[in-house]
């Protein structure tokens, strides 16, 4: 994909639209156009070439996406960073990337052999810009788009790259899936640093979709926004939209122009998705799965699939026609229907290895498979399910139990806000189950109702056999829970 031809072919078709909104300040197609080329003349004159590295290390906010575009129209591989990490992070990240320029809010200086300068004036740029016609580049497929760090919920970030190829698989797969039309104004407060927040600015820039961009994630803001600006369609993390629930302002919004939430990042539990629909019964949700690793989503459940399905537990979705998927077991043999095993995914749109981790992508791609980490199985009817992480597996008693089945029962549990279920070594059995708590708006638990609750619907040695509560769970910027700081708490 070449994004600039497609934001050119965008603003010349959309005249009129809104294409960017943030915090009251407006902008159509043309003026989002005229300010990516002359940030893209101004990275030239700067001495910005193709094939070099910029980092962008700011909030979500409009001159993130103006450097994000203008950078990839003149082929300069961009890094989006998170402004969550901590400068030692930063500076790692730079290194390992050989990044070349750095966007931020403050001016740093490393010395690192390939850094050469921090930009901190991207307004300036755009308005002192001598012109708004940038010389184009010849661009090619295969050639390096983006890296993205992954946020990580275990070990250190993983650099996965994407080359201009894999730009395609998101907006491909949505229409596929016949989404792109319910896409006409949509709401981002998921980061811009992450897969979620590039899904958002390919649709901005391919499909003329208004994007409602806000800084970061607060419930009553988010559901004022889609009031507001007729928001249609957004995709969210269960974490938000549990937040949304739960917040006071969700009793005085209509969300009437709502008519699409595609559910990413972690399975959503059927209790989670039938109460928003029975709120807002106009709203269609869907389920959609997939791995920045093969530039997601991969997966999505259509509009038209039956209630028995929308809503079953662990239900992903089925895989656009151009994506291959076997569930295999610990040997890497194929397993049949309805068996539990590790999910592999193959096509074009797999990102090639880490970047500059050789060793890492031996591990996870073989044969051309990528060895997804997810467990789950295929109905007879194609369609995916997840029962949980590979390395979330517990084995209590030299039997296997999966963190999402407990979890699922668990956020059934009325008194239930959120949960997470781990394993936790023990003497006698290796390990048992943990589940960690949030109770809702403040409600009085017991371990032993939720202990109680879990024997009417798993088995005996399925049940937690450790309840801990606590205020809120450890979560990444994208809203994915970090499990391993739940084993020792």
């Amino acid at each position: 994909m070449n994004i600039y031809e497609s934001l050119l072919y965008t603003a010349k078709n959309y005249p009129d639209k809104l294409a960017l909104v943030y915090k009251g300040q407006k902008e159509t197609f043309p003026e989002l156009l005229n300010k990516v080329q002359r940030l893209m003349t101004s990275f030239q004159t700067l001495g910005m070439k193709k094939g070099e590295k910029l980092a962008i290390y700011l909030p979500n906010c409009p001159q993130y996406i103006y450097a994000y575009l203008a950078a990839l129209g003149l082929g300069v591989t961009v890094v989006p960073l998170d402004p969550s990490i901590k400068q030692h992070e930063l500076k790692n990240i730079l290194a390992h990337a050989e990044v070349n320029y750095l966007i931020a809010k403050e001016l740093f200086t490393f010395d690192l052999p390939s850094f050469k300068k921090t930009i901190t004036d991207i307004d300036n740029l755009i308005n002192n810009s001598q012109s708004a016609v940038p010389r184009e580049e010849l661009i090619k497929e295969k050639e390096l788009a983006i890296i993205i760090y992954t946020s990580g919920t275990t070990g250190r970030p993983k650099a996965i790259p994407l080359t201009y190829r894999h730009l395609d698989s998101p907006v491909a797969t949505m229409k596929y899936f016949d989404l792109i039309e319910p896409f006409k104004v949509l709401i981002c407060y998921v980061p811009l640093s992450h897969a979620g927040g590039l899904v958002y600015l390919l649709m901005l820039a391919c499909t003329g979709s208004t994007l409602v961009l806000g800084e970061r994630f607060t419930p009553g803001r988010f559901l004022k926004d889609i009031e507001t600006y007729g928001v249609t369609a957004s995709w969210v993390p269960p974490t938000i939209l549990e937040a949304m629930l739960k917040t006071r302002e969700i009793n005085k919004v209509r969300l009437d122009s709502l008519k699409l939430i595609v559910y990413f990042g972690a399975p959503a539990s059927p209790r989670l998705l039938k109460e928003f629909e029975e709120r807002f019964p106009h709203v269609t949700g869907i389920t959609g799965w997939g791995l920045t690793e093969s530039a997601a989503p991969n997966v999505l459940l259509p509009k038209n699939a039956p209630p028995e399905k929308r809503f079953r537990k662990g239900i992903l979705g089925k895989p656009a026609p151009w994506v291959e998927i076997k569930i295999v077991d610990d040997k890497g043999d194929e397993l049949p229907c309805n068996e539990i095993g590790e999910i592999l995914l193959k096509g074009w749109f797999v990102m090639p290895g880490y970047y500059k981790e050789p060793e890492l992508t031996k591990e996870i791609i073989k044969d051309g498979w990528l060895y997804t980490g997810d467990l789950g199985y295929l109905d007879e009817e194609g369609y995916l399910y997840i029962t949980g992480r590979k390395k979330e597996v517990i084995i209590t008693g030299g039997i296997n139990v999966y963190a999402n089945e407990v979890e699922f029962v668990i956020a059934e549990h009325p008194k239930v806000a959120e949960v997470a279920v781990v394993g936790v070594q023990d003497g006698l059995r290796g390990e048992v189950v943990k589940a960690v708590v949030v109770s809702k708006n403040g409600l009085q638990i017991s371990p032993q109702e939720i202990i109680h609750f879990c024997r009417k619907k798993l088995s005996g040695y399925k049940v937690p056999r450790v309840i801990e509560f606590r205020n809120e769970l450890p979560k990444t910027p994208l809203g994915k829970i970090k499990k391993t700081e739940l084993i020792n708490g």
